[in-house]
């Protein structure tokens, strides 16, 4: 198992601060047990850093061109499913959430390493857009973080974020446009793709009742429907979905537990089954931190979003050193 990299200079040791919590908490749902978790994340993370490293210093020395990538979070959540595959590849699937080793085999996961014009749309329009504005749709609508802390995090003036934001989801959905367009299609699909963009671009506008039914049968023109409604509420959980695939509803909720107690606004967490956990997953403690450079907040809104739903804190720690899933 690969040591954790070490911070390179200050913006680095502010970048594993952010990214440490993240990773650890997807490793956490992708795992059967917390010494499994710690493992995947310390791999991912060395791998993940390695790769953003590279990705930057490439850019540095370009001649202003600029390849596309993630931002920085989604990629090193990336190399935890790569991680994963690796896992299930070398034997060592039996460390890993029974559901997401039935998704490694199934043709959903070929999507993400597959031909890059079938790879999801959401997936596709996020690297397409310049790197600061991928980091504010991000970090606002997956970490779900108050859009005055992603202005400061970003350097951005906090008084115009919101209005970037909005700039930053049209440019979004216009990049998920063409990216829906340029996709192969059948003749079905093709012939919806001009009214799916005109009743997503208002939300007021209805669904004619046929390309409600393609939508409810086709899934890419429903994934590229999420993306294109940019203004109803849906977009968290379309880009979690096309970004990170297997578990994007239970790492959103697990974000937002993790925002709120970094602000101290903690809401009481939803019982598994309802809406706000609606794969019935009940989130697991990670007891041990393995970054020294996480600051302590972070590290308590970590614990916060993988506290079993409805438990208390000193239960959590309790149970730390359990198999999380039940029989």
């Amino acid at each position: 198992m690969p040591d954790l990299p070490s911070p390179q200079d200050a913006s680095e040791t502010a970048l594993f601060s952010e990214c440490w919590d993240a990773v650890l908490s997807y490793a956490d749902l992708c795992t059967a047990g917390t010494a499994a978790a710690a493992e995947l994340a310390r791999e991912a993370f060395a791998h993940g850093i390695r790769d953003l490293r590279a990705a930057e210093s490439a850019t540095v020395r370009g001649t202003g061109r600029r390849a596309a990538r993630l931002p920085r979070i989604p990629l090193l959540l990336t190399a935890v499913r790569t991680a994963v595959t690796r896992w299930e590849e070398d034997g060592q699937g039996h460390k890993l959430d029974p559901d997401l080793r039935l998704w490694l085999h199934s043709d959903r996961a070929a999507r993400y390493t597959g031909p890059p014009l079938e790879r999801p749309v959401a997936l596709r329009g996020l690297r397409d857009l310049q790197p600061a504005d991928a980091e504010l749709l991000w970090l606002a609508e997956v970490e779900a973080l108050p859009l005055p802390v992603v202005a400061r995090r970003l350097g951005l003036d906090p008084a115009t974020a919101s209005d970037e934001l909005a700039q930053v989801r049209r440019l979004f959905r216009d990049r998920c446009h063409r990216n829906h367009l340029d996709s192969p299609m059948d003749a079905e699909c093709r012939s919806y793709a001009r009214l799916l963009d005109a009743v997503t671009r208002s939300p007021a506008a209805d669904t004619p009742e046929d390309l409600s039914r393609h939508l409810a049968t086709c899934v890419r023109c429903a994934e590229a429907a999420a993306c294109l409604r940019v203004t109803d509420g849906g977009l968290p959980g379309a880009l979690a979905g096309g970004v990170i695939g297997w578990g994007g509803p239970a790492y959103l909720e697990r974000r937002r537990r993790a925002a709120d107690v970094r602000l101290g606004t903690a809401r009481p967490a939803p019982a598994a089954g309802t809406a706000e956990d609606p794969d019935g997953s009940r989130p697991r403690v990670a007891r041990n931190s393995l970054l020294a450079a996480a600051v302590l907040v972070s590290l308590l809104a970590l614990a916060a979003s993988l506290m079993p739903f409805g438990g208390s804190g000193e239960a959590s720690v309790a149970r730390a050193g359990e198999n999380r899933r039940p029989a």
